[in-house]
């Protein structure tokens, strides 16, 4: 079957919709992720999820509502208790990994709920997207759009200095928070996609390629945005063409975008240097 012809059937559409806002839109927080030392705010996201997913199987509520909502509580407190308890954020998200994972166990023993019910949460399969999912993601690119551009400045001075952007007048606690917020529903959507073991491959990637290449916010954010579509839409393609799995091959051509971009930039700085050699 042509790639043509799967326009015929609304899965595809779907998948192809949310590939797009993913790798686009979404790809973009990878930015302040990778540039703020927030990598490790992920994991502690995903054991918040599970908590989430644990207390609303037991109150019979849907587990994937559940982590989300959990997403978004944790993410906007994780701040300002990390400033409350006068550590490093990323030491904050190390404290909300290993104390949500604890409780979420804690749950499963005295509801006896069994374990792998929550953990579903952490699957993804983008042609099994729903209208609703579709909406879910939309609304977050549409946020994470916003945030970009209405605290641009903001976020342009707080990932150069966080410390400079605070004497210049800017509430970089605030803006800091939003970040994470923003990060963490970007996550959270962007487990129903490819599942959260294979997340990195739409949040961080691109990100780690683009600032390889960009030489302002601008520029990285633009070549972020490319190279999530290239990563997404790409995979799902090759993934459809060639009968492969969605979420493995997504993944792997995030990685094979990332190792093209690494090595043409190394060529490209073995040149310059060989050039200003030659001049000298």
């Amino acid at each position: 079957m042509s790639i043509l012809a799967y326009f015929n059937y609304p899965i595809f559409v779907r998948a192809l919709l949310a590939s797009i806002l993913a790798g686009g839109i979404l790809s973009l927080v990878g930015v302040a992720i990778v540039v703020l030392n927030l990598t490790t705010i992920r994991f502690a996201l995903m054991h918040i999820a599970l908590l989430g997913a644990s207390i609303a199987i037991i109150l019979s509520f849907s587990p994937v509502g559940g982590a989300m909502i959990a997403i978004a509580c944790g993410a906007w407190l994780l701040g300002p208790i990390a400033d409350r308890l006068k550590i490093d954020t990323a030491l904050g998200g190390a404290l909300f990994m290993t104390g949500s994972l604890a409780l979420a166990f804690f749950l499963f023993y005295q509801a006896g709920i069994p374990a792998m019910d929550a953990f579903d949460v952490f699957t993804g399969n983008i042609l099994a997207l729903t209208k609703a999912d579709i909406y879910s993601l939309a609304i977050v690119a549409v946020v994470v759009l916003m945030l970009i551009i209405v605290f641009y400045r903001e976020i342009q001075l707080m990932l150069y200095n966080s410390e400079l952007a605070e004497t210049l007048g800017i509430k970089s606690k605030f803006v800091r928070n939003t970040i994470l917020l923003v990060c963490g529903l970007s996550l959270g959507v962007a487990m129903r996609l490819v599942g959260a073991l294979l997340v990195d491959a739409i949040i961080l990637l691109p990100a780690l390629g683009a600032l390889q290449i960009g030489t302002g916010l601008t520029s990285v954010l633009v070549a972020t945005s490319v190279l999530g579509l290239f990563s997404t839409v790409g995979g799902l393609l090759l993934a459809l063409k060639f009968n492969w799995p969605l979420g493995v091959t997504i993944t792997l051509t995030g990685v094979l975008v990332l190792g093209i971009v690494t090595i043409v930039k190394s060529i490209i700085n073995k040149v310059q240097i060989h050039n200003r050699r030659d001049a000298k």
